[in-house]
């Protein structure tokens, strides 16, 4: 099923690409889990960042992925000063707190994939934007080079 407007057929396409990867990190078999994985990451990484951060993040994340990251998004109170535990719990809720969800493991395949599709400069910034014990939270890939 297509909608006939290019654009939108080919951010759709690369929606189900990032999810299908969410997927395979995780290995899990839900693309819903998958959906939930990556609105509570791209949420929780937005609402952390100052408003001209996470504005640029927006940029570079695809059509459809974009509209999913600014749902619900208010400019109060921005930044959220979250630390790594209050930010960890924030995603875990995307699943109710399921115990059978390790929300760092779940954070990590999200940010790998992003890396994936943005490379390291924009998720570089962002990763760089955040108080340290946050920083622990992004895969190696994204480190800066010693």
């Amino acid at each position: 099923m297509t909608t006939g407007v290019t654009n939108l057929d080919k951010s759709i396409e690369l929606t189900n690409v990032w999810l299908n990867e969410i997927l395979d990190q995780l290995q899990w078999e839900s693309k819903k889990s998958a959906y939930q994985a990556l609105r509570g990451t791209l949420h929780t990484l937005r609402d952390r960042l100052r408003i001209e951060e996470a504005v640029q993040l927006s940029t570079q994340l695809p059509l459809v992925i974009k509209g999913v990251y600014y749902d619900g998004w208010t400019l109060r109170d921005k930044p959220e000063k979250l630390h790594k535990e209050e930010f960890v719990r924030t995603v875990h809720e995307q699943f109710n707190f399921d115990e059978k969800i390790n929300p760092e493991e779940v954070i990590r395949a999200v940010l790998r994939v992003m890396y994936k599709h943005m490379g390291e400069g924009e998720l570089g910034d962002v990763r760089s934007n955040m108080p340290a014990d946050i920083q622990e939270l992004f895969p190696q890939e994204i480190m800066p080079k010693q």
